[in-house]
């Protein structure tokens, strides 16, 4: 063990100049410590952890203060000794992605940090059948499953994670958690963001809560303080009526050129007024499906009858938006500038009305997206992950769209491994081996 912390930072102040910054935050995090890092959606979480791995400059960010890693300033350390001794998991994996199969991606990682390439020991990780697979065409569970494969294959001593887990299936939540708690007992040291900290309270970690940029604890881990609003209470006042079909999918075939079908004489009916879920492991093929509801793709066989305008609106919100400020935005999608503001005061955008959408939050970003579908009254909304990132208020803002859409007569179907929308669905489908069953 090292008599030193890998990492002790004292930042005075970082961020994004006229923007977002960070201030008067200090954490040890010792060999074998594991830092568990919550706060509200825009509290400054991700600003923090590319502060910490001294990658903040790289989005025309700065940060004031010191932060010393294995005892030495990190500014001292070369790129090389940063990549050979910390991993790094970005909250959009997909960005993380350089390879163009998932083999080249893996081995390329591992060559860099001077281990041997071993493509097989992919199939530990749940992508033994997609060793040779292009890396277009993974999901996002699969591209968090890829970056947990190579961060832990590399063996490095400190790993960082920012929302690792909200891609994932729930066996494959289980059996990455115990990749973390095998990692700490090997003496590494991990960070973490997540907005439910509870998952990782197992593991005795340090906590640190951030609000509004500013540290409001730091230390063993206590559930009274991490922020929780009370559950909301929603009106279901629509009731649907069975000749009331918005979307009817028949006999739906699917798959990617060179691939077996993903999709196997899938059938599907939503009603208006009513909330669908689609569960499914990792790659189960449910992203395809809402493209296909929604027009994007076009089935190999079958057929999809819409009553009413679709709206996708994707994993990755960036892929969403069509201008450069949330203002924009919103304006585009109301036609009423005092709605756009309104709107967005509602539910937590206000202050970031003029920022431009690279300085966004993820859960900010996501939130908008969902926002802007919603003011621009679509029949069919087809959600993919939309929970993916939100802290429970910024939850309860979802869940307020959700409900208002339902009692306006809207079909909604949902792709999702977040088991806290579970109870607000009228049914939930499972996808599995090509076919959907529906409860």
């Amino acid at each position: 063990m090292l008599d030193k912390p890998i990492l002790r930072a004292e930042i005075i102040e970082a961020g994004y100049p006229g923007y977002f910054q960070i201030r008067n935050i200090r954490i040890d995090v010792e060999p074998g410590e594991l830092l568990v890092v919550t706060g509200r959606s825009g509290s400054g979480k991700t600003t923090l952890i590319k502060t910490l791995l001294g990658i903040i400059n790289l989005s025309q960010g700065y940060y004031k203060g010191k932060i010393e890693f294995l005892g030495k300033d990190l500014k001292k350390h070369s790129p090389r000794e940063i990549y050979s001794k910390i991993s790094y998991i970005p909250q959009d994996p997909w960005y993380a992605i350089i390879g163009h199969i998932v083999y080249v991606e893996y081995c390329h990682a591992l060559s860099i940090a001077g281990k041997k390439c071993e493509p097989k020991k992919l199939a530990e990780y749940g992508l033994g059948d997609h060793i040779e697979h292009i890396t277009y065409g993974l999901s996002a569970g699969q591209y968090q499953k890829l970056l947990w494969a190579e961060s832990f294959d590399r063996e490095t001593k400190l790993v960082v994670m920012d929302e690792p887990l909200v891609y994932l299936d729930t066996s494959s939540k289980n059996y990455f958690g115990k990749l973390v708690a095998k990692h700490l007992d090997k003496g590494g040291s991990v960070i973490i963001v997540d907005h439910m900290p509870e998952t990782w309270k197992s593991l005795q970690p340090k906590l640190l809560v951030l609000n509004n940029g500013e540290q409001a604890y730091c230390g063993p881990y206590r559930e009274d303080v991490v922020p929780r609003p009370e559950k909301p209470v929603f009106d279901k006042t629509y009731s649907s009526k069975k000749e009331e079909e918005l979307v009817i999918a028949k006999n739906i075939f699917f798959s990617y050129p060179g691939t077996c079908d993903i999709l196997k004489g899938v059938n599907l009916m939503i009603r208006k007024g009513e909330i669908l879920g689609i569960k499914g492991v990792n790659g189960a093929g449910k992203t395809t499906l809402l493209k296909i509801i929604a027009g994007i793709y076009k089935p190999r066989k079958g057929v999809v009858i819409r009553n009413g305008y679709p709206i996708y609106v994707p994993e990755n919100p960036l892929l969403y938006f069509s201008y450069p400020t949330p203002y924009e935005e919103l304006y585009s999608a109301s036609r009423d500038p005092m709605r756009a503001v309104k709107e967005a005061e509602k539910y937590g955008l206000k202050r970031v009305l003029k920022n431009p959408l690279a300085v966004l939050s993820t859960g900010e970003k996501r939130r908008l997206a969902l926002l802007a579908a919603y003011l621009s009254g679509y029949d069919i909304y087809l959600l993919d992950e939309p929970s993916g990132g939100l802290d429970t208020y910024s939850l309860n803002n979802l869940l307020e769209i959700l409900f208002d859409l339902k009692r306006k007569g809207k079909g909604i179907i949902i792709a999702s491994h977040d088991p806290r929308l579970d109870e607000y669905y009228d049914r939930i489908c499972f996808l599995h081996e090509g076919r959907l069953e529906c409860h």
